[in-house]
């Protein structure tokens, strides 16, 4: 059960460490790139979160947002959100090293850092659209709010946000469909946006645009955001849902209790 989309995703996993050990400057762009679709998401759903009536708000905003996910999933790019499984079945199959899976994500990281950032500040050259003049108000309050959050609501909120990332990535990997794709990334990443759940890259941008526009956000507090939401992220997607569907297809492939022998395989669904 599940073998096919693990190995798919684990081949996936294996390239990348591939990709950032022979093309890092390659690699480090992909990941540039795809802080600056996750930003651009996030500038979307400020801009029409400002004037959206409070009842539904949230709701639009979080609908809006899965512009990020979409621009990746269909230009490509490198997110560490999403490569936290990839690398973790990898891992698991025995497709990487745990000192290469570290490596490429810290390396994504940093990329997905340097596209935020450099979105930021042309969004901030360009005058800051919405985000700094009449929606500043929601766009201040919610980067403070981030960067004042307890640590331990900021770990578990960064986990369920990337349990349903890492979920629109395994979904997407199951069908060739180009139509399928856009609701598959849809319906998760609305709904964790909607929900006030944490992404790590989301939160580079919106820290960036913050520092820039000199929004009084204390620093300190935003580094710790980044380390818990981080760290909330990776075990989202590497147990939540990596390790999750890989003891199920251990679990499927495992000798029957007293018998010694394997049960037939079962077709994937």
């Amino acid at each position: 059960m599940f073998d096919t989309t693990i190995d798919q995703l684990a081949d996936s996993g294996a390239q990348r460490v591939v990709q950032a050990r022979t093309r890092p400057l390659s690699f480090l762009t992909g990941s540039a790139m795809a802080g600056a679709y996750v930003g651009f998401g996030a500038i979307l759903m400020f801009t029409v979160g400002a004037h959206a009536d409070p009842a539904w708000a949230r709701l639009v905003m979080g609908a809006v947002f899965a512009l990020g996910l979409t621009l990746i999933t269909f230009a490509g790019g490198h997110l560490f959100t999403g490569l936290t499984m990839l690398m973790a079945l990898a891992w698991l199959r025995r497709k990487a090293s745990g000192g290469e899976v570290l490596g490429v994500l810290a390396h994504c990281w940093i990329g997905n850092l340097a596209g935020a950032v450099v979105l930021a500040a042309i969004l901030k050259l360009a005058g800051g659209g919405v985000l700094l003049s009449d929606g500043a108000a929601l766009f201040t309050r919610t980067a403070a709010a981030k960067a004042d959050a307890p640590a331990v609501a900021l770990l578990f909120k960064a986990i369920l946000c990337n349990w349903l990332v890492c979920l629109t990535v395994w979904m997407c990997a199951r069908t060739a469909s180009d139509t399928a794709k856009l609701g598959l990334v849809f319906w998760p990443v609305m709904m964790f946006a909607a929900c006030g759940f944490e992404h790590s890259v989301a939160n580079m941008f919106t820290f960036a645009l913050a520092l820039m526009a000199g929004a009084g956000v204390p620093l300190g507090g935003m580094l710790a955001n980044l380390a818990w939401v981080t760290l909330g992220n990776a075990i989202g997607g590497m147990l939540m849902v990596g390790a999750g569907y890989w003891v199920q297809s251990q679990a499927a492939l495992a000798p029957r209790a007293g018998t010694g022998a394997a049960p037939a395989p079962l077709r994937e669904r």
